[in-house]
């Protein structure tokens, strides 16, 4: 082989290089760009679904709170970018026709992570996606039976008590503390037992409410809902429980 011939094959060694180098870091570049979104995408799925899974424990975990069963418990929710916090902002007024309406403050905790949340509230447990889409993951003890030819209606409320918040990554803590308990039980039946709850998941509230025996008197208009129960016995349980998070 001449120079000249060695010269070309060197060039043509060289350009294939380059070549290869470009098609190797284009694939790469495509395969980033398509495949971390989609990647990103099921870290943040599984994210949610953990923390659901955590609000489930949660739920278990202040039931056994409210009644006394232990006085603390504790659970860890790993936070990924999220946040969780504790406040106020709902509450359930109940009227039986006999004593003057009761206003309760029943509070929540949230979950947070890009615009999708997970909460408990007055027993239950809701996810909200977005487009506010909600779904009751757990139901709340709220409900009507017949015993001995007597319709009941049972509420049983599990107030939150505290206002704390937290984000960013890492491991919170959430402190439940028993506060304390009341039980009250009508003599009889009353005209009507009547619950006004206000939250932002009033409508998922009213199907719930619905579902379980109550008429809707006033529909949900996105933050509160009336419902209605006539002749029946109320037993009310109140239960708070003081949330904090470290």
């Amino acid at each position: 082989m001449n120079q000249e011939n060695r010269k070309e094959a060197a060039v043509s060694e060289t350009l294939g290089y380059i070549l290869l180098f470009a098609i190797v870091t284009l694939s790469m570049g495509v395969i980033y760009a398509i495949g971390y979104p989609a990647l990103q995408s099921n870290i943040d799925a599984n994210i949610f679904e953990s923390a659901e899974q955590s609000f489930i424990v949660l739920q278990s975990n202040m039931n056994r709170v409210a009644f006394d069963q232990t006085p603390v418990k504790e659970l860890k929710i790993n936070l990924m970018s999220s946040s969780v916090s504790v406040s106020n902002e709902s509450s359930i007024t109940i009227d039986d026709g006999i004593n003057p309406p009761l206003l309760i403050p029943t509070g929540e905790i949230v979950f947070e992570k890009d615009g999708k949340t997970i909460a408990y509230e007055m027993g239950g447990v809701f996810k909200t996606y977005q487009r506010d889409a909600t779904v009751m993951v757990s139901e709340p003890p709220i409900y009507i039976t017949e015993i001995d030819g007597t319709n009941v209606t049972t509420i049983g409320l599990i107030s939150v008590n505290g206002y704390s918040y937290v984000s960013g990554k890492g491991i919170t803590t959430l402190t439940l503390k028993h506060n304390s308990s009341s039980l009250e039980k009508s003599t009889g039946t009353v005209p009507y037992v009547e619950v006004e709850i206000n939250s932002i998941n009033a409508p998922k509230w009213e199907q719930y409410l619905e579902e379980a025996g109550f008429t809707i008197i006033s529909p949900s208009n996105g933050s509160s809902v009336t419902a209605q129960k006539n002749n029946t016995m109320l037993i009310l349980s109140r239960h708070i429980v003081d949330v904090d998070i470290d």
